[in-house]
């Protein structure tokens, strides 16, 4: 029902907008556009589901802009991941990173800038994978690796990896979780959404349909606490630490009726 509001809104013309009272389009707005997410009943990810607005173009500008600003510039779902880093690992220490739905190429160039002797393991869709395969052969990135798939990296032993904001994409996340947690010493997870409830329906997940970002619609897992968490505890290690995720203001009142306490959450294991 709401991304058929979302629907009708991107189609009306804008002379009739306009002529819409103000305090009509707050009422509205209010009760139909504030929601990033609603609730499904399907039982897996939809084919083709994640759109790849990533291109070549805006990673070149985010290498030329780092020559002349030496900062990153693009956005991140955890800003402070670098000031986390150098709080655990010295900027001589051979660190082996993961970056899991990798994204931008200025996040990669700040690593390199702080840590000495990092090596780089790039993974996301194979077309945004093509882009960075370019970008490593004509920048020299000699410390950059682009993967497919976690699968290729069943002999690896890393000291950090990162999901920003994109465990909740992957069809196969239980796989995924299983194998980082045997290959991973510190796993990241920032702006994941977790809930608490004790109905066996949702006892490992919900799909959810994305809508924020229309005419784009995603589909997504909002994960029970619960259970992601003890995929971890269960294997030896501790959190860290959770938060609430500061980057953006997620409206989850429209899944009240379903569960309870969710929240949008930034948080770390270590192992013991």
């Amino acid at each position: 029902m709401i991304y058929k509001f979302f629907e009708l809104r991107n189609k009306l013309p804008k002379f009739l907008i306009k002529l819409i009272p103000k305090f009509i389009k707050r009422i509205i707005k209010k009760k139909f556009f504030n929601f990033y997410f609603i609730p499904t009943n399907h039982s897996k990810l939809v084919n083709d589901n994640y759109i790849n607005n990533n291109n070549y173009d805006y990673q070149k500008k985010l290498i030329e802009d780092y020559k002349h600003n030496f900062k990153q510039n693009s956005f991140m779902t955890f800003p402070h991941l670098i000031e986390l880093l150098l709080k655990k690992f010295n900027s001589d220490e051979e660190i082996m990173f993961l970056d899991m739905g990798a994204d931008n190429i200025d996040f990669f160039l700040e690593l390199n800038s702080k840590f000495n002797n990092i090596k780089y393991f790039f993974c996301n869709l194979k077309s945004v994978n093509s882009i960075f395969e370019k970008l490593k052969y004509e920048n020299n990135y000699k410390n950059m690796f682009i993967i497919d798939t976690i699968d290729d990296l069943s002999n690896e032993k890393f000291d950090f990896i990162n999901f920003g904001s994109s465990i909740e994409y992957f069809e196969n996340y239980e796989d995924v979780l299983n194998k980082v947690s045997n290959i991973g010493k510190n796993i990241f997870f920032s702006g994941t959404t977790l809930f608490e409830t004790k109905n066996e329906k949702y006892k490992k997940h919900i799909i959810v349909k994305q809508v924020n970002l229309y005419p784009d619609i995603n589909y997504l897992y909002f994960f029970n606490k619960q259970f992601f968490f003890s995929i971890f505890l269960n294997n030896n290690f501790k959190l860290l630490f959770e938060k609430k995720n500061l980057t953006d203001d997620v409206d989850y009142h429209n899944f009240n009726k379903i569960f309870k306490n969710v929240n949008y959450l930034d948080f770390l294991f270590s192992k013991n």
